[in-house]
């Protein structure tokens, strides 16, 4: 079977037909840049989420056939590839505003289009590694766009998360023996330490952390969540290449951000907050993430361990995800 085959027979197994359902896609202009927007739901009058990607500038929408259609059942799905992200990178500029408040704005002037475009008050929003960054930060300043928000991988302490990944690296190739690995991470020195940390330092701290089931548990690699996207009914090959040019063109400057973000003194919510946490993450690693959740206040808060997931949980555990999100995330949605 061809990539286009597959394509196709996906493409229809993921068609909403009933006529009550949404299905749309458009470019929406947020900070004076188009951005795609993709709106599915098995109902038009179902609440608003919002996934807000990860990477950075990886957009969730080509793989999201895998796990999304189950949540278009009880959600209005929206998707969105940020700024120099997948469809949105048909627009590069070197001087494009790439910081971490110009997304936050962006995703709140998306909520603003979305009120006027499906009539709703407030949105959930779920956030996804660097997409937790965004989410995180809007639920702090503006709660009053939200009826949740939703952390999956979250990112609490950038120089933390360093720590920890290497230390999981560093302990799992000494109890395997692997001395190719061992030579790698000891050739880092002190990591991070006070050496700049370039994308070829990172690089190797998670290449063996991600080997040691750090990105999907129990597995050495993750090639069936790349591979998803040759197969996804929303974008082209073209499209699919504009991928890696935003990632190469935004990467530099949005990983230092990611790497330097610190919310560990962002405790106080007035939005209910939902963490979702797999047990073997250490791309965005759990402790400095379970040590903040533990003195967060928040109308409600809620944390869910996937206890076979590492930071794929929506692939990894599906099931289980989409039962969480509709007992733990639907009913803030009520009357919105």
């Amino acid at each position: 079977m061809s990539n286009e085959t597959g394509r196709s027979v996906i493409a229809d197994l993921c068609r909403i037909p009933n006529p009550e359902a949404i299905d749309r896609t458009t470019y929406v202009e947020l900070g004076g840049v188009k951005q795609f927007v993709s709106i599915r739901g098995r109902s038009a009058t179902n609440p608003v989420l919002i996934v807000c990607h990860g990477g950075p500038a990886l957009p969730s929408l080509p793989s999201s056939w895998i796990w999304q259609r189950a949540i278009e059942d009880y959600f209005t799905v929206v998707n969105y590839d940020q700024r120099s992200s997948g469809k949105s990178a048909v627009v590069l500029d070197d001087e494009m505003d790439l910081s971490v408040d110009r997304y936050v704005d962006d995703l709140a002037e998306l909520i603003a289009w979305l009120q006027g475009e499906l009539g709703v008050s407030k949105v959930g929003v779920l956030g996804h590694s660097w997409g937790t960054i965004i989410g995180i930060t809007l639920a702090e300043q503006r709660p009053d766009l939200l009826w949740g928000y939703v952390g999956v991988g979250q990112v609490i302490s950038g120089p933390e998360n360093e720590v920890e990944c290497f230390n999981h690296a560093l302990r799992s190739a000494t109890a395997d023996h692997n001395e190719e690995a061992l030579a790698e991470l000891r050739g880092l020195g002190e990591y991070p330490g006070t050496q700049p940390l370039t994308v070829e330092r990172i690089v190797t701290c998670r290449k063996w952390a991600q080997h040691y089931g750090g990105l999907s548990a129990y597995r050495s690699d993750f090639a069936y969540f790349l591979d998803s996207e040759k197969l996804s009914p929303y974008y082209t090959d073209e499209e699919l290449e504009l991928i890696g040019a935003g990632q190469q063109a935004s990467m530099p400057q949005l990983l230092t951000q990611l790497l330097r973000f610190d919310a560990r003194e962002r405790t106080t919510f007035d939005v209910p907050i939902v963490q979702f946490l797999g047990r073997h993450d250490w791309t965005t690693p759990t402790p400095p993430v379970a040590r903040w959740f533990e003195r967060v206040s928040a109308p409600s808060k809620d944390l869910v361990w996937f206890e076979n997931s590492a930071h794929l949980s929506m692939f990894e555990e599906p099931g289980k995800f989409v039962v969480n999100l509709v007992q733990l995330a639907l009913p803030h949605a009520t009357g919105v």
